[in-house]
């Protein structure tokens, strides 16, 4: 079952537009989910606040201000999407994140794709920003799972316009530091899954951009759990 609920005042046809998109995805993953909860709040600062206080109120330790977002905190999947974001990026980028999201909700829609388990190694190596580190390769891992499913369903358009929406925040990363390449691995993965060329690189990425393609390539062809792959990604 697919339940599209709006948090404020929402476009009707929005709210079509997104049933539409969510049932046509499934119809080629396989069939509808038990339950899957879809919000979309009238504002950004709507949805952060929201997604913010249900955080705290379950002891969620990492939260991310996305433009859409998925989750499985109650043990089911749920996406959050805002409808200013839709009238921000425009119909085609919104579109393609929202597929984003409905992988995810294929792929990861149990509470165990949130759960951290803070690697001992890497807290001695990392200490306090340990905890971050595997948080974002988790989201590189879970990410390029997502962007192989969608390949493989044939959304390769939407794959495009993904990337388009990523280049604007490759130019901020900077790879100073293992946050930062981990970040880079993240957002380089709907080009080298799209085949397409990595562009708009902070400056002080240019000379690791080979590298971090170089350990993305070997990160798909990696078997294992989830917590296996993020260990391989922060120790490559």
């Amino acid at each position: 079952m697919i339940k599209v609920t709006p948090i404020g005042p929402v476009d009707e046809l929005l709210l079509d537009e997104v049933r539409s998109t969510a049932v046509d995805f499934y119809s080629k993953a396989g069939g509808e989910p038990p339950l899957l909860e879809i919000y979309v709040y009238s504002s950004q600062e709507r949805m952060r606040a929201e997604l913010l206080k249900e955080a705290e109120g379950l002891g969620v330790a990492v939260v991310g201000d996305f433009i859409a977002l998925h989750e499985a905190w109650r043990g089911w999947p749920r996406i959050h999407v805002s409808y200013e974001a839709y009238r921000s990026v425009g119909s085609r980028v919104f579109r393609a994140l929202l597929l984003h999201e409905l992988a995810h909700s294929k792929l990861h829609g149990s509470p165990y794709y949130y759960v951290i388990s803070l690697n001992r190694s890497l807290t001695r190596r990392y200490g306090k920003d340990a905890l971050v580190i595997e948080y974002t390769a988790s989201t590189a891992v879970k990410d390029l799972e997502v962007l192989k499913l969608l390949k493989n369903l044939g959304y390769r358009d939407e794959i495009e316009s993904y990337a388009e929406f990523v280049k604007i925040q490759i130019g901020g990363v900077q790879c100073h530091d293992m946050k930062g390449l981990l970040e880079l691995v993240k957002l380089s993965l709907p080009f080298f899954i799209g085949g397409l060329s990595l562009a708009n690189l902070n400056p002080s990425c240019a000379d690791v951009a080979g590298k971090v393609l170089d350990v993305v390539e070997k990160l798909a062809r990696v078997e294992g759990d989830l917590d296996e792959k993020i260990i391989f990604l922060v120790k490559s």
